[in-house]
């Protein structure tokens, strides 16, 4: 087994455990209420586990002024968890087909 091979193994090992979310202490939603959305945002975001982190591909449908959630699946698994708003980035494939579908449709209605 080679040095990326184990490296993959153990982040599967470590998905089992679940993510490292955010406490309620942390999200402080009396201070920093949270704002909800449909549909949902399309992400990327950092998500801890022990022993490591991954970035996945995932959605936003609640935000504070500080953290968000990210719902994203691991095979059929579908997880949530609150994380830093530092941690999360739209995904670009996304923002991109949506500023062409804006630039077909102004160019039609000329």
């Amino acid at each position: 087994m080679g040095p990326e091979q184990a490296s993959a193994l153990q982040a599967q090992y470590a998905r089992r455990a679940g993510p490292i979310g955010l406490t309620v202490e942390e999200l402080d939603f009396e201070r920093f209420p949270a704002k909800n959305g449909y549909p949902g945002i399309p992400v990327k975001a950092w998500i801890r586990f022990p022993n490591c982190a991954e970035l996945v591909d995932g959605e936003v449908f609640a935000w504070t002024a500080k953290a968000v959630e990210v719902t994203w699946k691991d095979g059929p698994v579908t997880y949530r968890t609150w994380v830093w708003s530092s941690a999360v980035t739209r995904r670009e494939e996304m923002m991109n087909r949506n500023l062409g579908e804006r630039t077909s449709r102004d160019s039609n209605s000329k």
